[in-house]
């Protein structure tokens, strides 16, 4: 299951409270033609090549991967579709008493390190967020920069 990518840009875009013009504009679209540009990605009429959807992900701050439709096998996109999947409200991830629960049953023994790793940093990093140790604003922009971790924010894990 995974989120177009038209719909990620429009989810960002926003998020962001910018126009589809404005966006347009950022990327370096016409002012005539910016806001058809950007609905025709937002709608899936058409697909941002790689550079259009890194500009794109650089206009929004965030990174080119969380709006990619995700490929599993990559460790980082499938943190990307773990954090699309929490945005459609599907599943959250909190840790409790020492364990990192998930809706679904996952269990350390069948999850390869590297995703145990990411998914205890995303646990305590949201934990922080709900106990108010850190704003929405700095939760989201680690989630939607992973793993390119902002340097005045590294200090949050």
């Amino acid at each position: 299951m995974s989120m177009a990518v038209g719909k990620r840009i429009r989810f960002f875009r926003r998020l962001r409270s910018m126009t589809q013009k404005e966006l347009g504009k950022a990327v370096g679209f016409s002012s005539r033609t910016a806001s058809v540009r950007i609905a025709q990605y937002e709608i899936g009429a058409r697909t941002p090549k790689l550079e259009l959807l890194k500009q794109i992900s650089d206009a929004l701050n965030i990174s080119a991967d969380a709006l990619t439709t995700p490929d599993l096998e990559n460790v980082t996109c499938l943190m990307h579709t773990l954090f699309a999947l929490e945005d459609s409200r599907f599943f959250s991830v909190l840790s409790l008493a020492g364990n990192i629960e998930l809706w679904s049953d996952i269990e350390d023994n069948n999850v390869p390190l590297a995703v145990r790793t990411m998914l205890r940093t995303w646990a305590e990093l949201r934990t922080k967020y709900l106990c108010g140790e850190i704003s929405s604003e700095e939760y989201d922009q680690w989630r939607y920069n992973f793993p390119n971790i902002p340097k005045d924010e590294s200090e949050m894990i």
